[in-house]
């Protein structure tokens, strides 16, 4: 029989378990009353339910926790189980909400994650599809049939408008507006809606698609042959076949790869970064402008083929005006 100190001990660690699991669920129903995305709230979930096991193995529970444990040990623990960067600061993020909101609503007497910040993450670099590249792909799917014409609206949907995989995967019929060249983003990131103009190509092809599918069983845009919504995991395997198919290997993300490709193009063809901004729905220019550095060499290259003065010295070359 275990003694009254373990009993206390158990006791104790069943009350702090339960505290911390109350907390959790009162910050994630604060996150659904804010219209949080579903998908965002799991991640919070994920993220807390895993500190909280860490916690419990340090005995550290929320009346005793301190700052250190997070900015020191979580972190060094993450980095040491090989975490990557971007998940160590997911959880920083997840944190720095979750204890404010512990704070503001009278749960703990400071906030312990206040002063908690992300580590540095050098910048990586992005992988594009060049036009060759492209074209094999759109050439892989049988526009004949129903799947196939859906696969090719999709990648052109996603190359004509660079659009994030969640938002493609939850779009609607209704949310096609042919005649005014737009597609509405209705859950953006951050529950952000926006409106994506759209061009003659990916236009036909998605009326294409459509006349092929003909069933109005579905009020999804995009669906699989048992007429349910065709969701973001399927779509990803859908890409990395034609991927395989294509021939084009040694590149990681599969339908972010269209993401970048559509901001490397529109950048190349003469786009300008506040414009993408907006299409890609970033909330600030830093994405948009890192794009911008990341394809210089390429808009060098392309400077070179379509520069002003090197245009003019062809047409003048017999003439003085650029001579030295």
């Amino acid at each position: 029989m275990p003694s009254r100190q373990t009993q206390q001990i158990m006791t104790n660690t069943t009350a702090s378990r339960a505290e911390f699991r109350e907390a959790i669920r009162l910050f994630l129903l604060d996150c659904k009353f804010r219209n949080l995305t579903e998908e965002t709230i799991r991640g919070y979930h994920a993220h807390l339910h895993q500190l909280q096991l860490d916690l419990e193995k340090w005995n550290v529970s929320l009346a005793n926790i301190q700052p250190r444990d997070l900015s020191h040990r979580m972190v060094l623990h993450m980095l040491n189980s090989g975490a990557a960067a971007a998940t160590i600061n997911g959880r920083i993020r997840v944190c720095k909400q979750f204890f404010k909101f512990l704070y503001l609503d009278g749960k703990i007497t400071e906030n312990v994650a206040g002063d908690l910040k992300p580590i540095q993450i050098p910048k990586r670099f992005l992988h594009t599809f060049t036009a060759e590249q492209v074209a094999r792909l759109l050439n892989q799917p049988d526009r004949n049939r129903v799947q196939g014409a859906r696969d090719y609206a999709i990648m052109l949907v996603l190359l004509d408008t660079g659009m994030r995989l969640g938002e493609l995967s939850q779009l609607n019929v209704s949310d096609v507006m042919p005649e005014e060249g737009l597609i509405i983003i209705r859950h953006g990131k951050g529950r952000r809606s926006r409106m994506i103009p759209i061009q003659k190509t990916c236009i036909e092809a998605l009326q294409h698609y459509l006349k092929l599918r003909r069933s109005r069983e579905s009020e999804s845009l995009w669906v699989t042959r048992k007429k349910e919504r065709f969701l973001r995991r399927g779509i990803m395997q859908m890409v990395k076949s034609y991927m395989i198919q294509a021939g084009i290997t040694g590149m990681h993300g599969s339908t972010h790869i269209f993401r970048h490709t559509m901001a490397k193009f529109f950048l190349m063809n003469g786009g300008d970064i506040f414009s993408l901004q907006t299409i890609l729905g970033h909330t600030t220019l830093e994405m948009t402008r890192y794009y911008v550095q990341l394809f210089s060499q390429d808009i060098h290259e392309k400077h070179a083929l379509y520069s002003p003065v090197e245009r003019l010295n062809e047409e003048f070359k017999e003439s003085a005006v650029f001579k030295s």
